[in-house]
């Protein structure tokens, strides 16, 4: 005989009790423009949602008046606004890895005096999701929500020397249409060449690719299962951020690093001795 529990009771009665019909579309709408992650057009988002061009504006409308939604008064175009980055960023700091990257950026812009930075991975390649900004003055062209290119960025490849190789494929496919990114094209060889040094060094430095005089360095946090969801980074003038393996600044990443990852759990021998008794099984 079948019995249902209460919670699987109470689970059903949600299911089945009526909520409001506008809220769900809404959100439908919010979750769309997101998959975007740039400005788009009206007739483009409601193509997306399956959606009367009329019926997605007056929503637009809305959320716009909330906060939820922002509109470029240039062009029209609708992005995602900063009380949804808000709400999402909530979201984020919740998660561990989030605050010992909060934490650890912190720490590197008192021992560096430069701008620093946590990036999250999204399907679309990584996101700025925190910032501690120097006390001088530097133009970085980065804020909280931004879009990272994948090959261009340290981050971006920090990413991409950890995270699964079809993931990255595709959020590189994704940022051809979204990104304006360096003309540089690499060959896999010269990829794979690329990722095993970042894995070899610990860390991704490029110069003057993405702000001309502005030079990058970032480095992976590892959760306890040895998996990468936040990278850290410190940006600064080329004249000030040394990118050789003996520069104070990529010391102080590195050591920033490893100590937030060790709060996560995160114990290289251990990590090692599972992965090597996994090809041993196999």
């Amino acid at each position: 005989m079948n019995v249902t529990t209460k919670a699987e009771q109470d689970d059903q009665a949600d299911d089945q009790r009526p909520g409001i019909q506008s809220v769900e579309i809404g959100a439908e709408i919010l979750r769309a423009l997101a998959t975007f992650g740039r400005l788009v057009p009206l007739r483009s988002l409601a193509a997306k949602c399956g959606m009367p061009v009329g019926k997605v504006h007056r929503y637009l409308v809305s959320l716009t008046r909330a906060g939820l939604v922002e509109q470029d008064p240039g062009s029209g175009y609708y992005g995602v606004g900063r009380s949804s980055i808000v709400i999402g960023l909530s979201g984020l700091w919740a998660c561990s890895p989030v605050r010992e990257a909060a934490r650890a950026i912190a720490q590197l812009r008192d021992a560096t005096r430069d701008t620093t930075f946590g990036a999250i991975w999204t399907d679309t390649g990584p996101v700025v999701c925190l910032l501690e900004e120097a006390d001088r003055p530097i133009y970085m062209n980065i804020r909280v929500g931004a879009q990272l290119s994948i090959h261009v960025s340290a981050a971006g490849r920090v990413f991409a020397a950890h995270l699964p190789e079809e993931s990255v494929k595709k959020a590189a496919r994704l940022q051809e249409h979204t990104l304006s990114v360096s003309g540089r094209k690499f060959t896999p060889a010269q990829l794979r060449e690329l990722y095993g040094e970042i894995r070899a060094n610990g860390y991704a430095a490029v110069s003057g690719l993405s702000v001309p005089g502005v030079s990058a360095v970032a480095a992976p946090l590892y959760d306890h299962k040895g998996n990468v969801s936040v990278v850290i980074g410190v940006l600064g003038r080329d004249n000030d951020l040394a990118l050789s393996g003996e520069s104070a600044h990529i010391k102080s990443l590195l050591d920033c690093a490893a100590l937030a990852s060790e709060r996560l759990g995160y114990d290289a021998g251990v990590i090692g001795r599972a992965t090597e008794e996994a090809k041993n099984s196999g």
